[in-house]
């Protein structure tokens, strides 16, 4: 933090002791500056820091960055160090609030509709991607998902649908928090970083927790007439993110099946680190992990492979079975 003022206050006063060129020249030092400080960030903490090829990154951000003049020229720069992490989901947004600079290979996109239906005797819960720094509206949103569980819930229950298909991610601990009543565990995943440092993440009596720490609460959480159901997820190329730490979530627990197509590949968790500038940079620092710590980091595979079309017919016959 020292260093970051620092800087600040040394760009601040070249700014307003000068004139002329002399504002050029320490514009382009605050340029410059701004792109060493993310870069030591990255270094520092990216979960793929052990395989990128320093050298040859450093080599091509100095070529890009060497007549940068302002933070807003920095963007391209940056952008191309993102690529050369290789992470697909590191990023950086501006104060404003803009994203001004990532880089993805992957393509999440998938064509289909969802519809949902009151399905006789099948419980229903539809959760999709949610983001807000809100507290009272990221609790609200867990609440909402408990109410729908609790709704439904009846003794004649053959089993629940929990349809993830269009979960891009967000805020994972109100999902956790809202699903918990579906959860037959309170470890239910893990972060593990570049030097296999383990966090774990699951829930507790209305708590969605890390590290055991609450994150999300749900004041009077429900609890299920059946609590071992059997439990259909529905997964789409769509589903990505902290959607993906859901999905992850439900693996390895009993009487739960996957059905769909294997989610877009962003099953990593990013930490913010807030630049000089007021920017924020999302940089990828660990990996997701199930209960039991296998990693993934890639897309998560679904158990059984079916058309977005049909899958909704093929996950109740399951059910039923």
């Amino acid at each position: 933090m020292i260093k970051y003022i620092s800087i600040i206050c040394l760009s601040l006063s070249l700014i307003s002791c000068g004139s002329g060129n002399k504002k050029t020249v320490s514009q382009s030092s605050l340029a410059k500056n701004y792109i060493s400080e993310v870069l030591n960030i990255m270094r520092e903490n990216v979960v793929t820091r052990y395989n990128v090829d320093w050298g040859n990154l450093e080599s091509e951000v100095n070529t890009l960055a060497a007549n940068v003049s302002s933070i807003k020229d920095t963007y391209p720069v940056i952008t191309k160090a993102l690529e050369l992490l290789g992470t697909n989901h590191s990023f950086l947004r501006s104060s404003s609030g803009d994203f001004v600079a990532y880089h993805s290979i992957l393509n999440c996109e998938q064509s289909f509709e969802i519809n949902e239906l009151i399905i006789e005797n099948i419980g229903y819960v539809r959760v999709d991607g949610f983001s807000s720094s809100n507290d009272d509206l990221i609790k609200n949103s867990a609440i909402q998902i408990q109410n729908s569980i609790a709704k439904q819930d009846n003794e004649n229950l053959l089993g629940w649908v929990v349809d993830l298909r269009d979960n891009n991610g967000g805020n994972m601990w109100s999902m956790i928090a809202g699903l918990g009543p579906l959860f037959d565990d309170n470890v239910l995943g893990h972060f593990i970083d570049a030097d296999e440092n383990v966090v774990s993440w699951g829930y507790d009596n209305g708590s969605s927790l890390e590290n055991y720490q609450k994150r999300v609460t749900v004041d009077e959480p429900y609890r299920l007439l059946n609590s071992l159901p059997k439990i259909a997820i529905l997964s789409s190329k769509r589903l990505a993110s902290s959607g993906e730490a859901i999905l992850i979530a439900f693996k390895k627990q009993f009487n739960v099946r996957v059905f769909g197509t294997d989610s877009c590949g962003l099953s990593t968790s990013n930490s913010m680190f807030k630049l000089s500038d007021g920017s924020e940079l999302y940089l990828t620092t660990a990996i997701m992990a199930d209960r039991e710590q296998n990693k993934y980091g890639d897309s998560v595979p679904v158990d059984q492979i079916e058309d977005q079309a049909d899958v909704l017919n093929k996950a109740i016959e399951w059910l039923k079975d």
